[in-house]
């Protein structure tokens, strides 16, 4: 199964979607649409007329603000995400990893199921509705990805792309403290994806916090040799991360294949 996510992602990057503890995930879903909206209230353009030409372009006005929490981001990634990560990839076989993943991309279904009726694909809804079903009883909550391995998988899909459908533009870019790189729009829609993900309800906190570990550290796992070719290859790491997942969005919502970067992942 393909692995969406937001650095860190989710968690929402969303990216895109992460998941987070039950009993805090509309708290910090609305501390995100906040942080986006005080990040862009409180910045200003360059003066210099060319500067100001590639700031706008770039629709990133809080750039000196989410360059910082981006920089803060991936000092958390370096000092415990990454070595536990590689601690995870060294001492869990190949295949025990990629069961892991078949079961955090089962819990994502139900959220993809919604969005895919939202946006009218009813076909990628059935999909997920049956993918899920079947997973999660016969493939024995999800370890087995039992539609994937004949071909049959259903594309992931989150209310931010179910927005883009709609026509909504994508707002100005924003960095999202430990969930990474993300858009206005794709930070409501990460809200909405936890609101109405049935996880969020299903799940103790206990075990909710268990997943979103799980899932930082396996995703990291899956995109690290990546992540590291690019911040030794880029001039400017954090614009090629922003350019990149915009990329990976518009892919995304596009129903394309593309994988630019770490952010989507088929194992």
């Amino acid at each position: 199964m393909s692995r969406k996510t937001l650095e860190g992602k989710t968690g929402s990057g969303r990216a895109v979607p992460s998941r987070f503890g039950a009993g805090t995930r509309a708290l910090r879903s609305g501390a995100f649409v906040m942080l986006a909206a005080a990040l862009a209230a409180c910045s200003t353009a360059p003066e210099d007329p060319v500067e100001r030409e590639i700031h706008l372009q770039a629709h990133d006005p809080a750039e000196p603000a989410n360059r910082y929490v981006f920089d803060v981001d991936m000092a958390a990634v370096d000092m415990a995400l990454a070595p536990i990560a590689g601690i995870y990839a060294g001492a869990v076989p190949e295949p025990y990893r990629e069961g892991v993943g078949n079961i955090l991309d089962n819990l994502t279904m139900p959220v993809t199921a919604l969005n895919s009726a939202l946006q009218g694909d009813v076909d990628n809804a059935v999909d997920a509705s049956v993918s899920f079903f079947i997973n999660s009883t016969a493939g024995l909550g999800g370890l087995f990805d039992i539609p994937g391995s004949f071909g049959d998988e259903p594309r992931e899909e989150d209310f931010g792309q179910t927005l883009a459908v709609w026509g909504v533009a994508e707002g100005p870019y924003v960095v999202l403290p430990l969930a990474g790189p993300s858009t206005a729009r794709d930070t409501l829609g990460l809200g909405v994806d936890i609101l109405t993900d049935p996880m969020t309800y299903l799940l103790s906190p206990v075990l909710s916090y268990t997943v979103t570990g799980v899932e930082a550290v396996h995703d990291q796992s899956e995109r690290q040799a990546r992540q590291e070719e690019l911040r030794k290859t880029s001039i400017d790491f954090y614009a090629a991360v922003r350019s990149l997942y915009r990329q990976s969005r518009d892919s995304d919502i596009a129903n394309g294949e593309a994988d630019p970067f770490w952010f989507e992942e088929e194992n």
